[in-house]
């Protein structure tokens, strides 16, 4: 089936190239300002999607093969490099080469974006080329070629972007490895002595190694560069510390106060406070409470403002313990220097807020100066401790006690609020609070964890055109401002575009951004795309164009999931699609990826209740020409199965015999799909008995479902008396008495009316209960006569 998803999208995803719609004039879209309409929607609030269908010979204007997305500066000629080396094919020129480095850090001078283990590998990969390049072909290229990347403004330039980027986790060592090329280029080869580094270039890498987990290197390089260091400010020292307070290094952290000491700089009370404050503004709880408890030089206590700074992080992360030794020097403080954390520490410890305006009304009347001490950093503080807890409740009756107390309510209060409603889930109230915050301006949102939880919850209801718009609008200026986006609140937003059937508005969507995100946040996205494939209740074609996006972003998708997808195209009754999903497993050259024998087992059930004879020699010739796969007996099974609902009941008994003879040999759920083959063989009826007789002579037990399928078998041959004779004998057989399910499988078999007309006379006769069961039951019309709806004798390949 030729999918409805406009190929220009696919290639464009394949060859990795900007794309943006050229007729839909809303369409939720990645493309940054300057190369679209400035008052164009991100999203549309339109189901129905105007599409464009392009040949795949015609070329694309030059205006869209011109634009480049910001995130995607310099990959192409790095990454054909890397394909060239792989196939020892030419490689691109060097000037290609050195523009394509120096454009992927400029790019992200100006706007920082998330350093993934693609790029990191490419930029790596790039660099050592383009270095043993310039060792031998200097004069080849020319020195302006080279000066792209290896003088002295780009080298900064690049460890200035490394220090200050997002680095993903799976990227940071080939990351680091770039950084130290780098600065050993930029400190020796480059005529430097190793002291006369730029003090920029220093800072910067020595973050970098520190923050990404080297704290013990940069603490190396701080020692050799301390004559010139000593004098800095502020003090490099505290970069270094910080890195290992991130690994909870505390002996580390001893030595290097122990170690100030020495030199005459001592670690003082405003180090201790703003490292303290650093890391917890950066979300660090563990080794902000490490710092903390750092000795200070002349052993002073820390400061007033830092013990509130702890205080307030240990409540909001559930650390109370921890902190109650601290709250409680405090009281050597006067309350209205201590008042916004008192009040925090009150509602910790379950006050409400009717009871914190109480503590309010009596510590005014102690000392009324405490009134004009009442601010909206109070408030916030006691909203902010709600949302931490995940109390929206809560939240909503801390925020009134803003107007109580005469307040109104700032920017930062507003924001609190709408953060209560979304936990809440209140549609309602958070679009009321989004119109209040509009009045601050684009400032007001710029908190990425708020952003992305409000997305979400807004996606959530974006199957309604109104809920929808909202979404489109307020998505335009977070989209202009590259803020990063989590993969949770991406498959938000990619399932709400889904079930508005915008499949090409998703690949938009995603092709800038999958790169960004580590296999983890890949797999969220990933699982809702499938998700609404195997979604029965979605169109077809729609779920197809899903499926293949699907094939083309997640490459990495597995044949677990592959196989749940085929099998929904399978009962949909689209054997045709679930059979082009089993061929392009065939296609990978990973094993990993490849159909397994429990694949095949479940191509040929779902070929078998769809009777697809092509399909079924199509799938059958590639199990012969897979020698990965050892024929069991689960793949047999549904191969006999298959062949015998596509009408071979020859082929299915031949199939059988292999079974027979195989070392595996046959399972319990062999016997009833024998019989089933028997239904339609020419000597069905004969091998049908003999195969019961030998059941009974080797004193095996033939459950229901066996001895049902039998009666079936008889059936189907129009063997009324035998079948008859089978059921009436069945509880002195197998110990269980027939049901009404065994009448109404027995009746289905019976080919042509006369005959079934025989079997209700029969049942009404001889088990009238069980008939009146199915006199209840829908019977529909068939070629071969009617049959019971809903009865069937499943078989489990």
């Amino acid at each position: 089936m030729q999918s409805h998803l406009s190929r220009r999208v696919f290639r464009a995803i394949v060859n990795n190239e900007p794309l943006h719609s050229l007729t839909c004039r809303n369409r939720l879209s990645h493309i940054p300002p300057a190369y679209r309409a400035r008052n164009t929607n991100l999203l549309t609030a339109c189901v129905t999607q105007r599409r464009t269908f392009l040949p795949l010979s015609n070329p694309l204007p030059a205006t869209e093969q011109s634009i480049i997305l910001p995130t995607e500066a310099g990959l192409k000629p790095m990454r054909d490099l890397i394909k060239s080396l792989k196939d020892r094919s030419r490689v691109p020129p060097d000037d290609v080469l050195a523009k394509a480095f120096r454009d992927f850090f400029v790019t992200r001078a100006e706007t920082p974006h998330v350093m993934t283990r693609f790029q990191a590998h490419l930029l790596i990969v790039t660099w050592r080329h383009l270095k043993n390049r310039h060792d031998s072909a200097f004069e080849e290229s020319g020195p302006k070629v080279w000066q792209l990347v290896f003088s002295n403004e780009s080298l900064e330039n690049v460890l200035f972007v490394l220090s200050e980027i997002e680095c993903l986790s799976e990227a940071r060592d080939e990351m680091i490895k770039l950084a130290r090329g780098v600065f050993q280029f930029l400190s020796d080869e480059n005529g430097f002595c190793f002291d006369k580094v730029n003090r920029p270039a220093l800072i910067a890498f020595m973050n970098l190694l520190s923050m990404n987990g080297k704290p013990e290197e940069a603490h190396h390089y701080l020692n050799l560069f301390w004559r010139r260091a000593r004098t800095w400010k502020p003090s490099p020292w505290l970069t270094i510390m910080k890195g290992y307070a991130m690994k909870n290094d505390r002996d580390q952290l001893r030595k290097i106060i122990d170690d100030l000491e020495r030199r005459g700089k001592g670690f003082d009370r405003g180090s201790h406070e703003e490292l303290t404050k650093m890391l917890i503004s950066r979300g660090v709880w563990d080794a902000a409470k490490t710092v903390y408890e750092c000795p200070i030089s002349s052993c002073q206590c820390p400061s007033l403002a830092v013990k509130k700074a702890v205080i307030k992080s240990a409540v909001l992360n559930s650390d109370i313990e921890w902190a109650t030794p601290i709250f409680e020097s405090l009281s050597q403080h006067p309350l209205n220097e201590t008042m916004d954390v008192s009040l925090l520490w009150e509602a910790a410890h379950g006050k409400s807020a009717s009871n914190i305006s109480e503590q309010i009304k009596i510590w005014i009347s102690e000392n009324p100066e405490l009134k004009s001490l009442l601010t909206t950093s109070c408030v916030n503080n006691l909203i902010e401790y709600a949302n931490a807890v995940g109390n929206s409740q809560l939240g909503a009756e801390f925020s009134q006690l803003a107007p109580r107390w005469g307040l109104e309510p700032d920017m930062q209060m507003r924001l609190l609020i709408l953060e209560s409603q979304v936990i809440a889930g209140d549609l309602k109230g958070a679009l009321e609070s989004m119109r209040h915050l509009n009045e601050f301006g684009s400032t007001a949102f710029q908190d990425i964890r708020l952003v992305n939880k409000l997305i979400e919850m807004l996606c959530s209801f974006g199957r309604q055109d109104d809920v929808f718009d909202q979404v489109s609008s307020f998505l335009d200026p977070v989209f202009e401002s590259n803020m990063h986006l989590w993969p949770s609140t991406i498959a938000a937003m990619v399932q709400m575009l889904l079930y508005r059937n915008d499949v090409e508005a998703v690949s938009e969507l995603l092709r800038p951004r999958l790169g960004s995100f580590e296999d983890n946040g890949r797999r969220k996205i990933r699982k809702v795309l499938v998700a609404f494939i195997k979604d029965y209740t979605q169109d077809i074609h729609h779920a197809w164009d899903a499926y293949g996006l699907l094939k083309i972003a997640f490459p990495e998708t597995g044949v677990m999931e592959r196989t749940d997808i085929m099998t929904s195209f399978f009962k949909r009754d689209r054997s045709d699609l679930a059979c082009q999903v089993f061929g392009h497993m065939r296609q990978f050259d990973e094993f990993a990826k490849r159909p397994k024998p429990d694949t095949y087992a479940k191509c040929f059930q779902g070929i078998a209740r769809t009777a697809d004879a092509k399909n079924l020699e199509l799938v059958h010739n590639m199990l012969k020409l897979d020698v990965e796969v050892d024929l069991n007996t689960r793949i047999l099974n549904g191969l006999m199965l298959a062949y015998s609902a596509c009408d071979m009941p020859e082929k299915a008994m031949e199939i059988f015999h292999t079974i027979l003879q195989s070392d595996e040999g046959p399972s319990w759920y062999t016997l009833p799909i024998f019989f089933k083959v028997c239904e339609k063989h020419y000597n069905g009826t004969l091998e049908a008995i003999k195969m019961m007789t030998k059941l009974k002579r080797l004193d095996m037990n033939a459950y229901r479902r066996i001895y049902t399928s039998y009666i079936e078998a008889l059936g189907a041959q129009c063997e009324l008396n035998r079948a008859m004779e089978a059921i009436d004998n069945m509880q002195s057989e197998i110990g269980l008495a027939p049901t009404s399910n065994t009448i109404g499988l027995f009746y289905n078999a019976v080919p042509y009316q006369h005959w079934k007309d025989d079997v209700e006379e029969w049942a009404k006769k001889k088990y009238p209960e069980l008939w009146m069961v199915l006199e209840r039951i829908e019977r529909r019309e068939y070629e071969e006569g009617p049959k019971f709806v809903g009865i069937a004798n499943e078989f489990l390949v």
